[in-house]
């Protein structure tokens, strides 16, 4: 049997649609520990670690490839028929691949601080950044790793927790999961997109700007809502939990309706 993604499932896995949820780099499945008690009401939710973060299995510089394969090898080893892929930042960029390859499964898709692709610049910063982390463990990346997505944030209990996670994790992990998204390209997988469509972009991100979510939604077929939250940053699920999960709670009724329409049109 393969080794599978560390995981917590939240709910009955036969009660379809699951959101599957999918951290960003740097983070775990904790980020959405603020999103769950409004989804649990209504949902499955399945939280997840990716390769090389958190308790999950390591790998070699994992790619969008590699953490699509090991989300439907976690979704088949759970028995769980449709999900709803739910990604933040990088992690987006995975929850739009395994939308694509995957549409018989998905009914539904939301991404937070969304990019179609790691910019050359962002390329060249996470390829640096793992050089560093290896070197001089995580600590040679603070405070600036941790300042700059939380730009306009309130440095409160949330914050230090986040900081105090980040410092924590297994530096030679992080710096292969940099590099693995360091050349991620998720365009071609967002145009191949057929399911309803939720991006979300934080009005303070200074990593993945406006622009990447507009980027991001010129690449979707017509339809795609782009919604912007103007008092988060960079990790909008873990920074504003209670309005964003509002949101894609909001969204889903809709999508469900939509979808019905679609089907019921072939």
């Amino acid at each position: 049997m393969p080794d599978l993604l560390h995981h917590r499932l939240h709910g009955d896995a036969a009660r379809p649609p699951a959101l599957l949820l999918i951290h960003p780099l740097g983070a775990t499945l904790d980020l959405w520990n603020g999103c769950l008690p409004a989804w649990t009401q209504r949902f499955t939710c399945l939280a997840l670690d990716l390769r090389s973060a958190g308790a999950s299995p390591p790998g070699k510089a994992p790619g969008l490839d590699r953490h699509v394969e090991d989300l439907e090898t976690l979704r088949i080893a759970l028995g769980i028929d449709a999900i709803v892929p739910i990604g933040c930042a990088m992690g987006g960029m995975v929850a739009a691949a395994y939308a694509a390859r995957h549409p018989e499964r998905v009914s539904a898709l939301v991404i937070s601080n969304p990019t179609p692709r790691s910019s050359e610049a962002g390329r060249a910063m996470l390829t640096a950044r793992a050089e560093v982390v290896r070197a001089g463990g995580m600590a040679a990346i603070l405070p600036a790793a941790v300042e700059r997505p939380f730009e306009a944030q309130p440095r409160d209990a949330r914050y230090d927790r986040y900081l105090d996670a980040f410092t924590a994790q297994d530096a030679q992990a992080y710096a292969e999961a940099a590099l693995g998204f360091a050349s991620a390209d998720a365009s071609a997988d967002l145009a191949r997109v057929r399911c309803p469509v939720l991006l979300v972009a934080g009005r303070h991100d200074l990593l993945l700007p406006l622009e990447q979510a507009e980027a991001t939604r010129a690449l979707l077929p017509p339809g795609a809502r782009l919604e912007i939250d103007e008092v988060g940053a960079h990790f909008l699920p873990y920074q504003c939990p209670e309005t964003f999960a509002a949101r894609v709670l909001n969204f889903l009724p809709q999508a469900a309706s939509h979808t019905r329409t679609l089907e019921n049109g072939r």
